[in-house]
């Protein structure tokens, strides 16, 4: 709702669309990111873990470029928010942002268009790491398939192709396992591989603890120990931080104009309850809809998209109004 009615009001003064960059991310609060990933789950992480294998489209200069699922968390890049310059991020690019260039009406004049999550810095370089030794891998493991015990530390020491026959040759200290990554080619920089084996090691991944009968692949074992490792706990807030760029031309000469529009939302907490900031995020709005609906604000019929104003004007005001602080400026 935001984009849009920046890009309408830039359309109502002639100007056009050059740019447009959409940067979204539910994270924890800063006092929450408090583990070598600086992320955290509020649901099942299959979901989140299959969304950062997706293969990723958008535009940058009238080019069209591709990301392929299986280097993803490789493209992560560098990316701070001038207002916000406290927060250390990076960004992803997130699937396919060419849509969002039909649903605004600007994929015929924009020369970029492109949508992507963000996270903590240092994410996607661990993640990328975990994903080359196989820990993200969904097809049944011959060991796990066969009913066999196994450890979660004999299975890590598989992945990294250690061999040992017997229980303690398998707890490999930090050293080891960092030294075991770079040769493997899994991580180009000493730094990354001591980011990853400290992840490995949070995650319990490493440890001589026999691996559940309901784990059948890899990717079961991760997901497993990161909803039990990577969960928030009590009064602890998750964060969600959107911020969106627009840059217009003037056909008559006038000078270029830069927009932003941001929103930072942190969970609630009121009488010793969390209210997560994704929830509030997702359920406000949908109710905002739902009100203006039956209060017969809403002429257009049909399945609508919240691409009008008639829409997205009331809808913004409601959200300032609860409390949701969205700020806007012009370079």
């Amino acid at each position: 709702m935001m984009a849009m009615k920046m890009i309408n009001q830039a359309h109502a003064r002639k100007g056009i669309i050059k740019s447009f960059t959409s940067y979204c991310g539910g994270l924890p609060s800063p006092e929450a990111a408090n583990n070598p990933l600086g992320y955290k789950f509020s649901w099942n992480p299959a979901g989140a873990i299959r969304a950062g294998r997706n293969p990723a489209t958008y535009k940058y200069c009238g080019e069209i470029m591709h990301v392929d699922g299986d280097d993803l968390y490789d493209s992560a890049t560098r990316f701070r928010i001038p207002d916000l310059p406290a927060f250390a991020l990076e960004c992803l690019p997130n699937r396919n942002s060419l849509v969002y260039g039909d649903f605004y009406g600007i994929g015929h004049e924009a020369s970029t268009i492109f949508r992507g999550t963000l996270r903590y810095e240092g994410f996607g370089e661990i993640m990328a790491c975990l994903a080359k030794i196989g820990l993200f891998n969904t097809e049944p493991h011959p060991n796990l398939k066969e009913g066999k015990t196994l450890t979660f530390g004999s299975f890590l020491d598989e992945l990294l192709k250690i061999n040992s026959e017997n229980t303690a040759e398998t707890v490999r200290d930090e050293n080891e396992m960092i030294e075991r990554l770079i040769t493997l080619g899994a991580c180009k920089e000493r730094t990354c591989a001591v980011k990853t084996v400290k992840t490995i090691r949070f995650l319990g991944l490493h440890e001589q603890i026999e691996i559940p009968v309901s784990c059948q692949s890899a990717f079961d074992i991760t997901c497993l120990r990161m909803e039990e490792r990577l969960a928030y706990v009590e009064k602890e807030q998750d964060m969600v931080l959107l911020h969106h760029e627009v840059e217009i031309e003037f056909p008559d000469g006038r000078p270029t104009e830069k927009h932003q529009a941001s929103l930072l939302e942190f969970g609630r907490i009121k009488n010793g309850k969390t209210t997560t900031a994704m929830a509030v995020t997702v359920g406000i709005p949908a109710a905002i809809g739902a009100l203006l609906l039956l209060q017969n604000k809403i002429k257009t019929k049909g399945v609508l998209r919240p691409l009008e104003p008639e829409v997205y004007m009331p809808a913004l005001d409601i959200l300032e109004a609860y409390g949701f602080k969205l700020s806007e400026k012009m370079e």
